[in-house]
């Protein structure tokens, strides 16, 4: 996406493209303070809450989210949560914004943490958790009215913060304030700095309380009010309503601790529930996340498709949270060496060709440049991914369970057969129909076993057995210096051994080493690189393990439906009646899946996990609404109804 054009008066940045300044070097900090929390009540309305919202137009430089923060931190419980929601349209670049913070040095302490979380250029959406938990930043970047259109939340207070109107008209238009009021409650508050009439008028038309009063410093006059009365908004898509979650208290179990079940129980604990996190093996990563190595890398696409949306966000996000949990732990090996992929299918091609498209994922290496940063003889023009790279999936899962160290609780070797619902408690029962726990939610995060209970055997999830191979390293593999992927991949050599693989056999559940799938995996590396390995060559190696995948390549995220709700009230989807006129969702309550990631779980798993998290905490959704259906478990079901299938 484009960036920020700054231009630099007298140490102030100056935008180009709306010919305004940032904020004012005389008071800024002031300013923020009287405009947005003094006229929006605050701290006084965030004191006792559990969590508050707060929507910006706007993030700019980031002056109003750490005059914001700075208050949080002094004045809300400690166990409270803010979650702060901003769109920007053009964001600063790292270093532009680092040198306009300069101007306050009373953020020093505050800024470092906000640059070092700071995401790329990349439209979408973009979570960031701050300051041990107490910040939620989730950066819209893009035009204001495709992120709010696509955003899931209740906002507690909006700063309205765009440059000025007759300037940018686009941030105060009609259609933002109606985004406004889908977005708010009776009592939800707004201010801005601005006083001009026709936004004064398009607020009150769109159903808030509008109130003049005197402006900061020199300004005479600004805008500050409430909403008016509680709006009732049909769904567009009832069938994937975000369901709504009353607990008695907070204890939740995740079934599976391989790489999505640790990074669920990680989030859950962010927002403060108690989590039982239980699997039948001896310890973490114990099915498909046990292989020794696995690649993290984007998977990037020329449109603007719900796949290309949500795996260019959770690659983003994977990439940040490997690098801060690295950067906390001196133990925690992230090889973040940048990862090559050859043109090994018409998409890639594509992508090379057009790579302008893609440029915040990827950059193209020619054939010499490709050969010397990978150690091998390339003869092709390669996509470089230069924030990608590998890591142990078991030390990753590891490495998460000791970042937390509190309000997770492991319980291994302990298998749950079966599920039961009592007085609005999940019962999780093991082999002999004894009760392992009792809970207030469930999330399965157990890959195709899904399909094991009653409850969950209509979700589409399908097992692939992958194999990997172990061969011995020679001269010319020894060269090898980072992951280069084709069909399959190769990494460098550990322990004397590269890892190559991996094979894709659907429905076949079979963990023993194949010899067949051997030569497969030496003949998918030797296609590009002749006689790099021999068939035989060290013995036979390797590990199978059964991966989960849709139909879709989407993972399968959140509720679980009610199955027989849904046969009675969406069957007739094919015959195009509005969709005000379906009922909302039902869905077994507290009851989630996190499953079906595929080969790609390193990446798409950190997401996904705060997706399920935020949704049984009834916080904001970290990923726009049309990601929010396209990993939603029922989206098979709702897709059979359209084309008037029964199964």
């Amino acid at each position: 996406m484009k960036q920020a054009k700054i231009s630099w008066q007298n140490g102030q940045p100056h935008s180009d493209e709306f010919d305004d300044v940032y904020f004012s070097t005389a008071g800024g900090i002031a300013e923020t303070e009287y405009v947005f929390l003094q006229q929006n009540r605050l701290p006084e309305l965030w004191r006792g809450r559990s969590n508050f919202v707060i929507a910006e137009t706007g993030f700019g430089t980031g002056l109003n989210f750490l005059t914001t923060i700075k208050h949080w931190l002094a004045s809300a419980d400690s166990s409270s949560i803010l979650h702060f929601i901003s769109v920007e349209k053009y964001p600063l670049s790292k270093h532009d914004l680092q040198q306009a913070l300069l101007v306050w040095p009373e953020f020093n302490e505050l800024q470092d943490e906000l640059i070092t979380a700071y995401p790329p250029a990349a439209t979408g959406y973009h979570q960031r958790w701050l300051f041990d938990g107490r910040i939620s930043l989730l950066l819209l970047q893009g035009d204001v009215l495709d992120m709010l259109n696509q955003l899931n939340a209740k906002v507690d207070a909006w700063y309205l913060d765009g440059f000025a109107p007759d300037k940018n008209p686009e941030m105060w238009s009609d259609k933002v304030f109606k985004q406004m009021v889908r977005l708010s409650y009776r009592g939800s508050r707004f201010s801005t700095y601005t006083a001009a009439g026709f936004v004064r008028r398009g607020l009150q038309s769109a159903g808030f309380e509008v109130e003049k009063v005197k402006g900061f410093g020199k300004k005479r006059e600004m805008l500050t009010g409430a909403m008016k009365q509680n709006q009732k908004i049909s769904s567009a898509a009832p069938w994937f309503k975000v369901a709504e979650n009353k607990f008695e208290s907070k204890k939740v179990a995740v079934i599976g601790a391989g790489i999505a079940g640790v990074t669920t129980a990680c989030a859950l604990t962010k927002q403060g529930w108690q989590v039982e996190l239980i699997d039948k093996h001896a310890s973490v990563a114990g099915e498909a996340s046990g292989n020794p190595l696995g690649v993290v890398l984007p998977r990037p696409g020329l449109d603007d498709s719900p796949e290309t949306v949500f795996y260019a966000q959770a690659y983003f996000l994977a990439v940040a949270e490997l690098n801060s949990l690295a950067n906390k732990n001196d133990q925690f090996n992230w090889q973040q060496t940048g990862v090559i992929q050859l043109p090994s299918s018409e998409r890639i091609k594509k992508q090379i060709d057009n790579i302008n498209r893609i440029k915040n994922l990827a950059k193209v290496l020619d054939a010499k440049q490709a050969s010397r940063a990978s150690g091998l003889d390339i003869e092709n023009s390669c996509l470089f991914y230069p924030e990608a790279g590998y890591v142990s999936p078991a030390s990753l899962c590891q490495a998460l369970l000791d970042s937390v160290q509190k309000n997770i609780n492991c319980q291994f070797n302990s298998e749950v057969k079966s599920l039961k619902k009592s007085a609005n408690k999940w019962l999780l029962m093991n082999e002999n129909n004894q009760l392992i726990i009792s809970v207030d939610a469930v999330v399965l995060a157990n890959a195709a076993a899904v399909n094991q209970f009653q409850q969950t055997a209509w979700i589409n999830v399908q097992s692939i057995r992958g194999q990997i191979s172990y061969m011995p390293g020679n001269e010319l593999s020894k060269s090898i210096n980072i992951p280069v992927c084709y069909e399959g991949y190769i990494l460098p050599e550990q322990n004397g051994r590269h890892i190559i693989g991996a094979t894709f056999s659907p429905n076949d559940c079979c963990t023993d080493i194949k010899i067949e799938d051997q030569n497969k995996n030496i003949a998918g590396i030797n296609n590009w690189f002749a006689d790099l390995f021999k068939p035989g060559e060290g013995g036979i190696k390797g590990r199978a393990g059964i991966r989960a995948a849709s139909e879709d390549r989407m993972p399968v995220v959140g509720p679980v439906a009610d199955e027989k709700f849904y046969q009675q009230t969406y069957y007739d989807l094919n015959k195009g009646r509005p969709a005000n006129q379906y009922t909302d969702a039902e869905y077994l309550d507290g009851l989630y899946v996190n499953v079906a990631h595929g080969s790609r779980g390193l990446t798409s798993s950190f997401l996904c996990a705060e997706l399920i998290a935020a949704q049984l905490s009834n916080q904001p959704l970290p990923v726009p609404e049309k990601i929010y259906h396209a990993l939603h478990p029922a989206r098979f079901m709702v897709r059979r109804f359209r084309k008037n299938k029964s199964e």
